[in-house]
């Protein structure tokens, strides 16, 4: 039994067909087959019924449920094994917020580039429910983010806090108010982030107390809501942290709760460290050890 085995047979139930799987594997069909058989073989039991679809036995379906399990517990002796030789590799897959993305993203993986110049990253950037469901599922590692709604098996370290604004285009009728009005967000359309950004839930638990939501338009990429404001002359909700385009202000307006903590989510099962985790999460640590008096939209920076 090896890796490749073992990632053959997962990639196959994922995929539901031998041939899909070998796709997906960049390998022949044959190789698949020919991997699936060795497993089967060393195991002494069928994993799969034969025929067109890939139908798991009673005993593939048991086996099936440490799957997951035995291909951590291979990755992690293997690169444990090569971090004792010198050679730490691996892949450490980990995700971020949109707004971290932008602003300090390139920094952090230079950085950690310099320290395991061995190690391979993928990052997924998504939102922070997004990210917790990718977490908890075992796709990534860890995550920079806001706190999910739900943790399930993660644990959540508050490194910093965003902030709620509004903003409008200069020309706007509103650009000359002192502050926003409950009125104003029902003469002129909102524009957020997607349903799932903290900020945009936050949003709705704000205005969920009055007989009507303010008509809004949402879009997932963050960057992008101040610009659609502006072409829609409306009202746009962004961080604090978000770059605005000339020509467009912030307007002040009384939220109950504008605060955001951003920090770092991890899973509560620590055995299988992927290699330069522990690394990482402590670059992102220090990174954030700063004064309160620091701007948002500078944090990253400092890594």
């Amino acid at each position: 039994m090896d890796l490749k085995e073992l990632l053959a047979f997962r990639e196959v139930i994922e995929q539901g067909t031998f041939a899909k799987a070998a796709e997906k594997l960049h390998y022949a069909q044959s190789t698949v087959t020919a991997q699936i058989q060795r497993l089967e073989k060393e195991l002494g039991f069928r994993l799969f019924e034969r025929g067109w679809e890939a139908k798991l036995t009673e005993a593939g379906r048991l086996y099936a449920a440490e799957v997951d399990g035995l291909i951590r517990h291979w990755t992690h002796v293997r690169n444990r094994g090569l971090a004792l030789g010198g050679e730490e590799s691996g892949l450490l897959a980990f995700g971020v917020i949109e707004p971290v993305a932008d602003r300090g993203l390139t920094e952090l993986l230079a950085e950690f580039r310099r320290q395991k110049p061995g190690i391979e990253c993928r990052v997924t950037v998504d939102s922070s429910e997004g990210l917790a469901r990718s977490l908890n599922a075992g796709e990534i590692e860890l995550a920079i983010c806001g706190q999910p709604r739900t943790l399930g098996g993660a644990y959540f370290e508050p490194l910093y806090t965003e902030e709620i604004v509004f903003a409008v285009d200069r020309a706007h009728p509103l650009a000359g108010g002192e502050r926003l009005t409950l009125e104003d967000f029902y003469r002129y359309p909102l524009v957020a982030g997607g349903e799932n950004c903290l900020y945009h839930l936050r949003l709705e638990q704000e205005f969920s107390a009055y007989p009507a939501k303010p008509f809004a338009y949402t879009i997932s990429r963050l960057s992008s809501v101040p610009g659609a404001a502006r072409a829609l002359r409306g009202i746009a909700a962004v961080l604090a942290s978000t770059p605005l385009p000339d020509g467009m202000a912030h307007i002040p307006y009384a939220l109950e709760d504008p605060k955001i903590a951003v920090g770092l989510l991890q899973s509560g099962n620590g055995r299988y460290r992927s290699p330069g985790a522990d690394i990482l999460a402590e670059r992102i640590r220090s990174a954030h050890k700063i004064s309160a008096s620091d701007r948002p939209h500078d944090l990253l920076k400092r890594v």
